[in-house]
């Protein structure tokens, strides 16, 4: 492995929130300053001018955008295709792309709509990510890591002994647990022994995701992510749900 290799990390749904957080907070680390960042969009414009915006912050770092609609088959596709064709590999795929809904607590019609379109983006959409990218993740000179944005709301132990208040976003918490288990059983598969998976809650950010009414700034929230991409191969265990508390960037085991 030669160190000067940049290192290529793709985040999706990264132009605004805890993703474009995350590339600020990875981009100004010393590990990974040199990295070459693919900020995931849907609008590529969106994308353009969430970089100026990152430059005026003072971010140096290369990013570059990538259209991704991670609901979108063909995009996924395509976006892949451009990585391959660009770079060669991927060492580092982030999926932050999410989606929250609340179903009618009057009226039971949206109820499948609601759960299905949910489950849609925050399971069978990373599924279908992971498994386009994989190949250039197995190419990666690294050793590729997929990093998986959860949330601790999907932690049967902690919502069973009360440790955390109820929810109207019970088609989130529902989701966010499935997508731990995929994220288990991708890391089982003997194709992917040299790609480590990790799972990750980043806390409840100010985001549009909860109309910004989150207790944490989304930098803070990307903590638990830069202390995975910078952290040597195989310092923490394969498949682990992992969160930070307050400004620590001490990662934290959470309970299943």
């Amino acid at each position: 492995m030669s160190s000067k290799i940049p290192r290529v990390i793709l985040v999706t749904g990264a132009n605004r929130g805890i993703g474009r957080a995350i590339i600020q907070a990875l981009a100004s680390h010393p590990q990974t300053t040199k990295s070459i960042f693919l900020m995931g969009c849907r609008d590529l414009k969106k994308g353009e001018e969430s970089i100026r915006e990152l430059r005026s912050q003072g971010i140096t770092s290369v990013v570059q955008p990538l259209t991704i609609d991670v609901a979108s088959d063909a995009s996924i596709q395509d976006a892949a295709g451009t990585v391959q064709q660009r770079h060669g590999h991927l060492d580092v795929l982030i999926n932050n792309a999410g989606y929250a809904a609340i179903p009618s607590a009057s009226d039971l019609s949206d109820w499948r709509s609601v759960y299905a379109a949910v489950y849609d983006t925050n399971v069978t959409s990373v599924a279908l990510t992971v498994a386009h990218f994989l190949p250039l993740l197995r190419q990666s000179p690294y050793g590729g890591r997929v990093v998986n944005i959860s949330s601790a709301r999907a932690s049967a132990t902690m919502l069973a002994n009360g440790l955390l208040p109820p929810t109207v976003a019970i088609p989130y918490s529902v989701s966010k647990a499935a997508l731990n288990l995929l994220t288990i059983e991708m890391s089982r598969d003997s194709a992917n022994k040299d790609v480590e998976f990790q799972l990750v809650s980043p806390g409840h950010c100010k985001t549009a995701l909860n109309n910004y009414r989150g207790a944490r700034d989304p930098l803070e929230g990307a903590n638990v992510v830069v202390g995975l991409v910078t952290a040597e191969k195989g310092q923490y265990k394969n498949a682990g749900f992992w969160e930070t508390k307050g400004a620590s960037m001490d990662l934290v085991e959470i309970p299943w």
